[in-house]
C-alpha cells in the first residue's frame, strides 16, 4: 500500500454531470464489469431501485444526506475536484457536488507550484475565482496545501539563497545563440527554443543540463525533455511524451541554471519554454550530461557556426551572435542564517498571499503535507523527508522538489508554516484549523510506524507552547486484495491508524481517500496484481464497496465525534488512461465512486452511502 509514485501533478479527475436529467437518467445506477451481466437497465428500476437487488434503497439520494448530522456535528464530507472544471460548469458539475459533499479540495490549484512562477511572481487570481465558485455552490473549501517540498519552484528558491551579484564586463567578445521572438505571447508554451539532442537519454538514468542563459527582459524559463518518437498522444494530440520540469527565472543579467531529472522515457529532444516573454534570448554553454559524464550536445559555446541541432517554434529567428563584452558575474555568498532568513522570508509571503486571496473564506488547511520521511532513525522514529533522504518512491532529482527542511531545519520549517499561516488569516483565529497530512499511516508493513513517527514529531513542534496543530490527515491511497490475509492485515492497521489518531486528541481528517484492486499474492513495490477498471469483476466491486464502508463506519466507531472533521474522497470518477501510462493519477484504475464522466454510480458509491450512513 505504499503511496503511488506521482507523474505528473497530483491531478485530480475530470469531473461531469450527475444530475438526474437526460445526460443522467439513471444517478441511482450501480456499474460492474463482469461481461456486463447485471448492468444497469433504466426500464427496470424506476430511478431508485438498484437492479443487484442491494441498493440501500432506504437511504437518501445524495451522499452528504445519509450523515446523522446530530451525531457527527462537526463531520464534513469532501470531494478533491477539478478548478478549471468546476469554474466552467461543465456537465453541471456544480450542481453535482454541491447535492453530494459538504467541502471541495482543489487537486492542484492551491498548491505552491500553481501560484508561483519560475521569478517568484504569484498569481492568486484562479484561487480567488475558486472561492467565488465554492460561495455561490454552497460549499466550503479545505485549503490544500501550504508548505509541501513537491511542486515548488526550485530554480527561484535557490536563487534566493545563491547570495549577492556583481557584474563587471571584460573587453573580449563571445560567441552565443541569440532567439529573437519578438511580441509576447499569450501562453504557456508559445515561445520555446529547441535543441535535438546528439544522443537519445535513456528511460530510467539521470540526467544534468547546464545552460547560460540571459533575456532582454526578465522572465521565466521551463526546460521541457521530450520523445518525439513515441506512439503516447500528448495533451495536444501530438506524438509525443513530454516531461515538464520546473521553471526557473531568467533576467538581463548572465546566469547559469541546471536541472536534475530522471528520464521517465527515452528523450530525444529539449525545450526550453519561454511562456509569455518576448524581446530575445540569449544562450550559451550549453551541457547535456549523464552520471558518467557522457554528452548529449554539441557545440555548447557556439565557437562552432554550426547550429544546426537548433530548431524554433513560435520564434521569429535565431543565429549566432557575437557580444562585443563578456560579461562577468560575481557571486558573493550568503550566511546559512541569511539563507534561513531568505527562505523564511520567502515562505511567509507566500502564506500572507494565500491568506489574502482567500480572504478568511478557507478555515482549515493542510498547513504542512508529506513531511515524514518512510526510514531513517531519531529516538527510533522515522526522520523527516530532505533531498539526501526522501522516501524510496520519491525520486532525489524528480522536477519541482524544494525541500524547505534541508536550509530551515526539522523544527523551524513546520513551526513557520504555521506561525505564518495564525499570522496572516483574516477570520476569526479561533477557526482556524491546521492539520499535518502525510500517506501510509494506515502501513501495515511497519505498524504503522510512519504515522507513530508524525505523532512524535508533532509533539516535537508543539513543544515551544506557541505551535499548534489542530488536526492529522491520513491519505489513505489504498488498495482493496483479492489475498485474504493481506486484505486482513490491512483494515487492522486502519483500525490501529484511527485508534492513534484519536488517542492524540486531534482532529482526526482522512484526507484522499481512493482505492484500486490488487489480485493474486505478490508484495511487490509496485505490484503486478494492480488491475484496470475494465477488468474489475462484479465480485471485485461489492468487496471494495465494503472495504470503503468498513474504512467510513471504523473511522465513526473509533474517532469520538469532536474530533471527526471529515472524509474526503480524492478520485470521484475511475482514473482515465491505461494501466502503466506515464501521466495522471492512478491511470487506468477502477479508483472512484462513478464511472467517469458520472454516467454511473459504483457499487463504490453504496459503499460509501452505508458507511456514511453507519448502516449496518
Amino acid at each position: 500500500m505504499k503511496k503511488l509514485l506521482l507523474l505528473a501533478a497530483a491531478a485530480t479527475l475530470v469531473l461531469t454531470g450527475c444530475k438526474k436529467d437526460n445526460n443522467d437518467p439513471e444517478p441511482n445506477t450501480v456499474v460492474n464489469n463482469d461481461q456486463n451481466k447485471n448492468k444497469d437497465n433504466p426500464n427496470n428500476n424506476n430511478g431508485n431501485q438498484d437492479p443487484n437487488n442491494d441498493n440501500p434503497s432506504s437511504l437518501p439520494n445524495f451522499l452528504k444526506a445519509c450523515i446523522n448530522r446530530d451525531a457527527h456535528p462537526i463531520f464534513k464530507f469532501s470531494g478533491a475536484i477539478d478548478v478549471n472544471e468546476f469554474h466552467n460548469n461543465t456537465n453541471g458539475i456544480k450542481d453535482t457536488v454541491s447535492k453530494h459533499f459538504d467541502e471541495i479540495v482543489a487537486g492542484n490549484a492551491m498548491k505552491y507550484g500553481s501560484v508561483v512562477n519560475g521569478s517568484g511572481a504569484m498569481n492568486f487570481d484562479r484561487v480567488k475565482q475558486f472561492c467565488n465558485d465554492a460561495k455561490s455552490a454552497g460549499l466550503s473549501i479545505f485549503g490544500h496545501t501550504l508548505a509541501w517540498h513537491s511542486q515548488q519552484q526550485p530554480g527561484y528558491l535557490l536563487g534566493l539563497m545563491a547570495g549577492k551579484y556583481t557584474y563587471t564586463y571584460l573587453d573580449q567578445t563571445n560567441n552565443c545563440l541569440k532567439y529573437i521572438i519578438g511580441n509576447a505571447g499569450t501562453n504557456a508554451w508559445d515561445h520555446q527554443a529547441i535543441y535535438n539532442l546528439t544522443n537519445t537519454m535513456t528511460k530510467g538514468k539521470n540526467y544534468t543540463v547546464k545552460v547560460k542563459i540571459r533575456a532582454s527582459q526578465d522572465g521565466e524559463c521551463t526546460l521541457w525533455p521530450i520523445d518525439t518518437k513515441s506512439s503516447n498522444k500528448n495533451e495536444w494530440g501530438n506524438s509525443a511524451d513530454v516531461q515538464y520540469l520546473s521553471g526557473v527565472g531568467v533576467s538581463t543579467h548572465w546566469k547559469e541554471y541546471t536541472w536534475n531529472f530522471n528520464a521517465n522515457f527515452p528523450i530525444d529532444r529539449l525545450q526550453f519554454v519561454f511562456g509569455t516573454m518576448g524581446g530575445e534570448i540569449y544562450f550559451d554553454d550549453l551541457s547535456v550530461t549523464d552520471a558518467s559524464s557522457n554528452t548529449f550536445a554539441d557545440n555548447g559555446d557556439f565557437n562552432d557556426t554550426d547550429i544546426s541541432s537548433w530548431d524554433k517554434t513560435e520564434c521569429k529567428s535565431f543565429a549566432i551572435f557575437t557580444e562585443d563584452k563578456t560579461e562577468v558575474a560575481t557571486l558573493t555568498p550568503l550566511t546559512d542564517d541569511e539563507k534561513r532568513d531568505a527562505l523564511t522570508s520567502a515562505m511567509d509571503q507566500w502564506i500572507k498571499g494565500m491568506m489574502n486571496a482567500t480572504d478568511g473564506f478557507v478555515k482549515a488547511w493542510d498547513v504542512v503535507n508529506e513531511a515524514i520521511a518512510g526510514g531513517g532513525n531519531i529516538d527510533g522514529y522515522y526522520t523527516l523527508q530532505h533531498s539526501s533522504n526522501p522516501n524510496d518512491d520519491e525520486v532525489v532529482v524528480k522536477s519541482g522538489n524544494f525541500f524547505w527542511q534541508d536550509y530551515m531545519g526539522d523544527i523551524e520549517y513546520v513551526r513557520t508554516a504555521v506561525a505564518s499561516a495564525r499570522k496572516h488569516f483574516k477570520g476569526n483565529a479561533a477557526d482556524l484549523k491546521l492539520f499535518i497530512n502525510d500517506y501510509n499511516l494506515e502501513s501495515d508493513w511497519d505498524d504503522n510506524k510512519k504515522l507513530k513517527s508524525l505523532i512524535y514529531w508533532i509533539e516535537k513542534w508543539e513543544a515551544d507552547g506557541v505551535t499548534k496543530i489542530d488536526g492529522i490527515g491520513t491519505q489513505m491511497h489504498i488498495s482493496c486484495y483479492e489475498n485474504e490475509s493481506f486484505q486482513k492485515s490491512a483494515e487492522e492497521h486502519i483500525v490501529k491508524m484511527f485508534q492513534l489518531m484519536a488517542a492524540t486528541g486531534k482532529l482526526v481528517r482522512v484526507s484522499e481517500l481512493d482505492m484500486g484492486y490488487i489480485r493474486g499474492n505478490s508484495t511487490a513495490y509496485p505490484n503486478p496484481g494492480v488491475i484496470g477498471t475494465s477488468q474489475v469483476t462484479a465480485a471485485e466491486h461489492k468487496k471494495m464497496a465494503n472495504f470503503y464502508k468498513f474504512i467510513i463506519q471504523k473511522y465513526f466507531e473509533i474517532v469520538p465525534a469532536a474530533q471527526q472533521y471529515g472524509i474526503c474522497q480524492w478520485c470521484l470518477t475511475d482514473a482515465p488512461g491505461n494501466l502503466g501510462d506515464q501521466g495522471g493519477w492512478r491511470p487506468g484504475q477502477p479508483v472512484g465512486i462513478w464511472t467517469q464522466g458520472f454516467k454511473q454510480r459504483k457499487e463504490a458509491f453504496k459503499g460509501f452511502a452505508e458507511g456514511l450512513a453507519e448502516k449496518k
